[in-house]
């Protein structure tokens, strides 16, 4: 694919700042978000709060919005709100960004908050007296402000949540301690209501018993709200009309299929992390998301929950499951939403009102993602030490069975063995089954986990484009002797778990895998070229 270069604005990749952005002497692409905003703010009161993963745009937008409040017109030339904003009139703004700080301890937390209030005071020229109260302070810091200006408040608050997503994963109860402080800290936005004139929240979860989400400046949540679902991140409309020739010569099919599907009722939206870096890198398909980082408490949920990898491909989860919840509820489809692992595939209005929703992995680079990590979690291997083991999928995709085979036994050996004395997963198929499948889609092979056909469900199938491997999984059982198939290979025939693909044309292999629980491997192999008459 020839990659040439020309006219073209710069990708604003690590910039957000929406003044930095706007005012710079590089022509910094900027996708106009400002039509949503202007529906947001146009009220002479509002409070709203919207959660997106990581890396989806939340602090560009609550800069944007800073500059507009602050009157700082001429950044905002050319944007569709230009020319409808009432310009005569400014706000002061309070910015509160709890994404900075790594939150180990309590002390962290608390710290964090008070360097915020601090700077806001210094900004504004305002000494607080209030020393011993975070929520007390920031009631000082609204009705002073208001005072000096005589004018209503802005506030705008990023990654309210951080300080719990931090601690998420502690055994201790770090998390509750740090939302009671937060809960103290948010509880003056409801008692400065008068002084308000706008307020917006940005975070990941939605955590309930935090003292935001009700009372009489209820946060509306618009987080699936169809008229607000590409606030954050890119529409493919905006892909074809703003990129210039970026994606000249590129395979749009491809892009969609690797980072586009986030859907939050409205149209589909891209990670402009991800799809920036894409363009950057040459248009370079890699897992770019995955290399920003990973949640730890992702991974902890995992190891608690005995969630089988492939169950998390179709989940069902209520509307209250899906939007909400406390410390004491957690699940991990619901934080795996939030987090942007999964995104709604399907709504259902349920008969007695409500809705339900099913949730899959957006596309292909959050795919890989997802099950590296819970790949990790399954076999505590690093990740760098499994993403060298492509040479399984490129087996595969030569139909060597042998090598492939080879590739199977070093994984499971690589497996440290405490990773086994700590449960009894190693018993069960659904261990292997979840580990295979992980090991796979984690390098993109396109594969099933127990995929239903009219005779049962079976163990896994993967896809390559020239052949299909429909693979059965058993532990402990009996070694067959001679040219026996052994149990595995045996229920394939019985339960023809091949009709479903005898008329794709592609070459069937059937493969049957013995595990042992002593040796935690394999102690059989066997594949098998389906004769088809």
């Amino acid at each position: 694919m020839e990659f040439h270069v020309s006219q073209r604005q710069a990708l604003p990749i690590g910039i957000q700042t929406f003044e930095t952005l706007r005012s710079s002497k590089d022509d910094f692409l900027y996708i106009d978000k400002t039509e949503l905003i202007y529906e947001m703010t146009k009220l002479s009161i509002g409070y709203y709060f919207l959660s997106r993963p990581r890396r989806f745009g939340k602090s560009m937008l609550c800069s944007t919005m800073q500059a507009l409040f602050e009157g700082k017109q001429a950044l905002f030339e050319g944007l569709y709100i230009h020319d409808k904003w009432d310009w005569s009139e400014q706000f002061p703004v309070i910015r509160i960004d709890l994404s900075a700080a790594n939150y180990k301890e309590l002390e962290a937390v608390e710290n964090r908050v008070w360097i915020n209030l601090n700077l806001n005071a210094d900004f504004h020229n305002i000494s607080l007296k209030i020393k011993n109260s975070l929520g007390g302070a920031l009631e000082e810091l609204i009705l002073k402000i208001h005072q000096k200006y005589e004018q209503k408040v802005v506030i705008l608050i990023d990654e309210y949540d951080k300080p719990i997503q931090d601690t998420l994963s502690n055994d201790d109860n770090l998390a509750s301690d740090s939302m009671d402080v937060l809960r103290g800290f948010y509880s003056a936005i409801k008692a400065s209501d008068q002084y308000i004139r706008f307020c917006f929240m940005t975070g990941i979860t939605k955590f309930t018993g935090v003292g935001l989400f009700s009372g009489a400046n209820n946060f509306e949540d618009i987080t699936l709200d169809s008229q607000y679902a590409s606030v954050c991140g890119f529409t493919q409309q905006e892909l074809n009309n703003c990129f210039g020739d970026y994606f000249d010569g590129v395979d749009m099919e491809e892009v969609q299929a690797w980072y586009n599907g986030y859907n939050y009722l409205g149209d589909k939206v891209y990670n402009p992390y991800g799809i920036m870096l894409f363009l950057k890198k040459r248009a370079s398909f890699d897992n770019y998301w995955w290399d920003s980082g990973q949640p730890a408490f992702l991974t902890k949920m995992f190891e608690k929950g005995g969630y089988e990898t492939f169950d998390l491909e179709n989940i069902e989860l209520s509307s209250q499951e899906l939007k909400q919840f406390t410390l004491k509820n957690l699940n991990l489809p619901s934080l795996l939403w939030q987090a942007g692992y999964l995104t709604i595939k399907e709504v259902i209005q349920e008969p007695f009102g409500g809705k339900s929703y099913v949730l899959s992995t957006p596309n292909r680079e959050i795919r890989m993602s997802l099950n590296m990590l819970f790949l990790i979690s399954l076999t505590s291997l690093e990740s760098n030490r499994l993403l060298k083991r492509t040479e399984a999928v490129r087996n595969l995709f030569k139909n060597d069975l042998s090598g492939f085979e080879s590739n199977v036994r070093a994984m499971f050996a690589a497996i440290p063995y405490n990773n086994y004395v700590q449960n009894n997963l190693h018993k069960y198929e659904g261990y292997y089954a979840s580990v295979m499948f992980s090991f796979l889609a984690g390098l993109g092979l396109k594969c099933q986990a127990e995929a239903s056909n009219s005779k049962g469900r079976i163990d896994m199938v993967m896809e390559t484009p020239t052949h299909i491997y429909i693979v059965e999984f058993k532990v402990n059982a009996p070694l067959p002797k001679g040219d026996e198939r052994g149990e595995a290979l045996e229920q394939i025939h019985e339960k023809r778990y091949y009709e479903p693909y005898l008329n794709d044309g592609r070459e069937i292999v059937l493969i049957g895998m013995h595990f042992n629980e002593q040796e935690r491997n394999l102690d059989w192999f066997k594949a098998e070229i389906l004769a088809v008459s």
